[in-house]
């Protein structure tokens, strides 16, 4: 399988029993358009359901636009919590831009 096949199949196998709560990494890694549209439906699904989502990312247009409430982890502490408005701060930031402020200097230690 591609690997686009293998996430597809991973994330199904995830979402089969419909959870209450789920946890994934990662999920839009390797999905085409398609595939990752369909995804962000399902995940606005099961939390219209009152689903929560714990979703890792560093696909940072894909969190702004599909979650609640976002955490930002920076060497294993929780730096920042809130909604993506909260966050931003602004209509004008994108979060990005507040993720590469708030870990500023984290580039030295790679």
């Amino acid at each position: 399988y591609s690997h686009g096949m293998s996430q597809r199949i991973v994330v199904a196998s995830a979402l089969i029993h419909e959870p209450d709560v789920l946890l994934i990494d990662e999920p839009f890694v390797g999905l085409d358009p398609r595939s990752s549209r369909t995804l962000k439906d399902t995940f606005r699904e099961l939390t219209s359901r009152g689903a929560c989502i714990f979703l890792s990312t560093h696909t940072l247009p894909v969190a702004e636009e599909i979650a609640g409430r976002i955490g930002i982890i920076r060497r294993g502490e929780l730096i920042a919590l809130g909604t993506t408005r909260e966050i931003r701060g602004s209509e004008d930031r994108r979060l990005e831009e507040v993720f590469l402020e708030l870990t500023e200097g984290d580039e030295k230690r790679a």
